[in-house]
């Protein structure tokens, strides 16, 4: 049996104006996926938090149409790549196939920023690898993740699946990436946030991406954004980085992608936090807050006494 688990991820800084080339700062965090494979008469799929199961022939894998599946999509499309990527790059054999019954378990909550589909992916590209016993080093891992988004989602950013294998912190720029190592780095692991699950998203990420292209101050907010980025990796103290993590989701609120509710729960963690702000694409979601230690107590209880489901997470690396 082989079992692996991926990290969640936030985006501290920069969303939507990373879409156009400008940078972006992002962290994993411990939310986790777990896989578990194993061999198995038949190949069966287990969704254990939906309650979902699929049979399916590990031959018709290998040429499926995986948007034809629904809740499995995203499994079945990182099986295929990998299994493709390892008879033409690791010496596996047609032969060599066998079937497994393979679980995805995960604590990650799914469409509201945090990378769930991106951590199963990875989750699923690690764990049948490693089942072939044909291990793949992390560039390999991201490179077949971000192709297994685009071929679901019809285009992707490498920012999810880049974060989630590499861990730590990255920045992003022109769908490149950079390790962020050092002083911002060790500033981060000193650092507890809770991520708040507010509300689900009335919209999806292409809609949201749409919307922000066709807003008239666009690039004048998107500059400004650069600016808090410029900033924040040089911010080694918490007041003032959680500033910018307020004015970061100001300049969001202004591009329309914030929420009433998403709004409230910021100003919860601005007053009793050190900041706060919206993380992903927003249109409802998560809200990342750091935590001011000493006004903890009065942040969890504000947030259970408006409802807000939240998790405490530190950075993964």
């Amino acid at each position: 049996m082989v079992v692996v688990e991926s990290p969640a991820k936030v985006i501290l800084f920069g969303e939507h104006a990373v879409v156009y080339g400008y940078r972006a700062i992002s962290m994993a965090i411990d939310l986790k996926t777990t896989c578990t494979v194993e061999e198995s008469d038949t190949t069966i799929i287990n969704l254990k938090d939906l309650k979902k199961s699929l049979k399916i022939p590990i031959e018709e894998i290998l040429n499926l149409n995986v948007n034809e599946y629904g809740d499995f999509r995203y499994v079945l499309c990182a099986i295929k790549n990998t299994i493709l990527y390892l008879l033409s790059h690791k010496n596996l054999d047609l032969k060599d196939l066998k079937p497994f019954k393979l679980t995805i378990t995960s604590q990650i909550p799914i469409s509201c920023g945090l990378g769930s589909s991106a951590s199963t992916t990875i989750s699923t590209i690690k764990g049948i690898s490693a089942f072939y016993e044909r291990p793949l080093d992390d560039n390999e891992i991201a490179t077949i993740g971000y192709h297994v988004e685009k071929e679901v989602q019809g285009k992707a950013s490498v920012t999810d699946t880049a974060t989630i294998t590499y861990k730590g912190l990255l920045e992003i720029e022109n769908n490149t990436i950079r390790r962020i190592e050092g002083g911002l780095k060790d500033f981060i692991k000193s650092c507890k946030f809770l991520i708040c699950y507010c509300e689900e998203r009335k919209k999806k990420t292409a809609e949201l991406v749409n919307e922000v292209a066709n807003h008239k101050n666009r690039d004048d907010i998107f500059k400004l954004i650069e600016k808090v980025v410029d900033t924040s990796k040089t911010t080694f103290d918490k007041e003032i980085f959680g500033e910018l993590m307020y004015i970061n989701h100001n300049l969001l609120k202004r591009l329309g992608v914030s929420t009433p509710k998403l709004d409230e729960v910021v100003e919860i963690g601005k007053t009793y936090g050190y900041g706060a702000k919206l993380t992903g694409a927003g249109g409802g979601g998560c809200v990342i807050i750091l935590v001011n230690e000493n006004k903890e107590d009065e942040l969890i209880n504000k947030l259970k006494e408006k409802g807000v489901e939240y998790f405490e997470c530190r950075m993964v690396y």
